[in-house]
């Protein structure tokens, strides 16, 4: 407390007498008269004139600034003087030419135009040595190189296993070294290590940190949490220090979890040839590798990391006796979604009519914070809205929100506009509908979410993790039918810009087909990672090139092709449906079962 008043008390003493000097130096008196500034010519020329006139002139030059008084009025210019002038003017009886010093700057503006960078330099040191040594008074230079790790003793945070949902196969692989940690010498007896490290690695948002924290509530020991970026500093050697200082501590605090989240800030490859080997970041991890190489295997310290990016690490720490084991945590499936919404809706007063099990399937790709954040906001539509619960309608309109983005219902577009969006996005729809490879139509709407006029979503009636050249194909065709569906109302001229980004994702999925997965007419030729198409001029033929470009151009018409096909024989199906999302802006897909399935039966009798 009495630092902090210190620093104020300097604080504002320097304010105050900084200011007080700048307005003494600058405070100097300037007539309030108009003088109007002028070419030097016809400064001449109102000289001249007002020496015909007998008018009296009073000139007076400071250096090559003029100030000109002829009658009431004041005149400036800048130029500099010629003796022509002189031999001109200075016999004049009319004309008085006065002739100043160089304005010498005020003394008081030189010392704080001096000193002013010193006093900032000195403000700034006195605070940081002030901040650096709040830890037990001790020397602010001292503890710079001190480790910020956060250190959460047992009991303090209850977070164990039952906390983390999604994650089943990564808990597995943890609980044998929570086993290690309360009973060391069950393990010993057979001549087991206590593995040293642990690598969790996924996607961002999987509970990787809550998973670590986990771990240490399970085992009830001290969970030491540190992010890469805290020994990322300017200073070269600071890094190491603050490492060195934190395994001080886990020997300290032993058995203990350290984490260090975040570890590609630190433990990124290093690029050997012309590379410096003393720079900062390289110090830090040479540190990190002899901590770990330093401590017993039965010390009762395990470290945990944490990155999005596994592939980037040097393989110094990647290799056994330091991170020995690598644990995957990816996204969840639905089952292990639900199980997160269980988590995250403990707290939250959830409607009769929601079935988190619906809610989970209907999130496919959502990570645990996504999940998260779908709950606070429906909890927070639900709040808005003054109702009692957090019902189903709530749960679709934060889905709607986190996929779509917030609708727009303001915006106002001309009747045109919104029949051509509406044409568009049935395109889109009854092709999700009538493919059978595409996923399931779940709803088309032509309210604008975000930068889109409107959206149709579809949502896959079980978790993906592949596509086989039939599924891509549909999505293709998918995209198309926005286009397709504008030129067969409007004709070629009057497709829109709304297509743009529709054809660069499916040019993209196109692209992939041929460079990675050997779908297109090349074969199973791969053009990927060292060859990624666009940058492929070092290691691929120009006919290599040439083929790739055709096979994704046949990917494509023949998409175009088939998906116009459809499209031109469900004309009327278009117009039907173009006219309930003009009427109602939104419709569900289990609202074109029955019409669509009728309607296609008329047709069908027709023929």
């Amino acid at each position: 407390m009495r630092s902090k008043n210190s620093i104020k008390t300097f604080t504002v003493w320097a304010t105050v007498v900084f200011a007080a000097l700048l307005f003494v130096g600058m405070s100097v008196k300037e007539p309030a008269v108009a003088v109007l500034p002028v070419p030097y010519t016809e400064i001449l020329s109102i000289i001249k004139e007002a020496d015909k006139a007998g008018i009296k002139t009073k000139i007076t030059i400071q250096v090559n600034k003029w100030r000109v008084e002829s009658g009431d009025q004041v005149y400036s210019t800048t130029a500099p003087l010629t003796d022509d002038f002189l031999k001109e003017f200075s016999s004049k009886s009319n004309v008085e030419i006065t002739f100043l010093e160089p304005k010498a700057p005020s003394i008081w503006l030189s010392i704080f135009i001096t000193w002013l960078p010193f006093a900032i330099i000195f403000y700034f040191v006195y605070r940081f040595l002030k901040n650096s040594s709040k830890k037990g008074g001790g020397s602010g230079m001292a503890e710079f190189g001190k480790s910020n790790a956060v250190v959460v003793m047992p009991g303090t945070d209850p977070t164990v296993f039952s906390d983390v949902a999604g994650c089943d196969e990564a808990k597995e692989e943890l609980e044998d070294l929570v086993l290690f940690l309360r009973d060391p010498a069950r393990f010993a007896r057979m001549g087991s290590k206590l593995p040293k490290g642990a690598l969790l690695h996924g996607p961002p948002g999987t509970g990787k940190t809550l998973l670590a924290k986990a771990m240490a509530g399970e085992a009830e020991v001290p969970f030491i949490l540190a992010a890469g970026s805290d020994f990322v500093e300017m200073f070269v050697g600071v890094g190491a220090s603050r490492v060195r200082d934190l395994f001080d501590q886990a020997h300290t605090l032993a058995p203990c979890v350290v984490f260090i989240d975040e570890l590609d800030a630190i433990g990124k490859a290093r690029s050997g040839a012309g590379s410096s080997g003393n720079d900062e970041r390289e110090q830090t991890l040479n540190q990190i590798l002899v901590e770990m190489d330093g401590f017993a295997p039965n010390s009762g310290i395990i470290v945990l990391a944490a990155t999005n990016r596994v592939d980037t690490l040097d393989r110094a720490l990647t290799r056994p006796g330091r991170f020995d084991r690598k644990v995957s945590v990816g996204l969840p499936d639905a089952g292990g979604r639900q199980e997160i919404l269980k988590i995250h809706t403990k707290k939250v007063p959830i409607g009769t009519d929601v079935d988190l099990g619906l809610v989970a399937a209907t999130t496919p790709g959502f990570s645990g914070a996504d999940l998260a954040n779908l709950v606070n906001e429906a909890s927070i539509i639900a709040t808005l809205g003054d109702a009692l619960f957090v019902d189903a309608e709530h749960f679709e309109q934060a889905r709607d929100k986190v996929t779509m983005g917030k609708p727009r219902k303001s915006m106002k577009m001309p009747e045109e506009s919104r029949r051509a969006t509406a044409i568009h996005e049935a395109g889109h729809a009854l092709l999700a509908y009538y493919l059978e490879d595409a996923d399931p139509l779940h709803k088309v709407t032509i309210v604008p979410h975000g930068q889109a006029l409107g959206l149709t979503m579809q949502l896959p009636e079980d978790d993906k993790y592949s596509w086989n050249k039939r599924e891509n194909l549909a999505r293709i065709k998918v995209l198309l039918g926005g286009y397709i569906a504008e030129k067969m109302f409007y004709g070629i001229d009057g497709t829109s810009t709304g297509v743009s980004n529709d054809l660069m994702r499916a040019k993209q999925i196109a692209e992939t087909m041929v460079k990675d997965y050997g779908m297109g007419s090349v074969g199973p030729l791969y053009f990927g990672s060292t060859s990624t198409y666009g940058n492929r001029g070092a290691d691929t033929s120009d006919l290599a090139k040439e083929d790739f470009d055709d096979a994704v151009r046949e990917i494509m018409e023949d998409a175009l092709g088939s998906a116009e096909k459809l499209l031109r024989e469900k004309r009327e199906h278009i117009i039907i449906l173009t006219n309930m999302l003009l009427e109602n802006d939104t419709v569900l897909g289990s609202e074109l079962e029955g019409m669509f399935g009728l309607l296609d039966v008329y047709f069908e009798e027709d023929e």
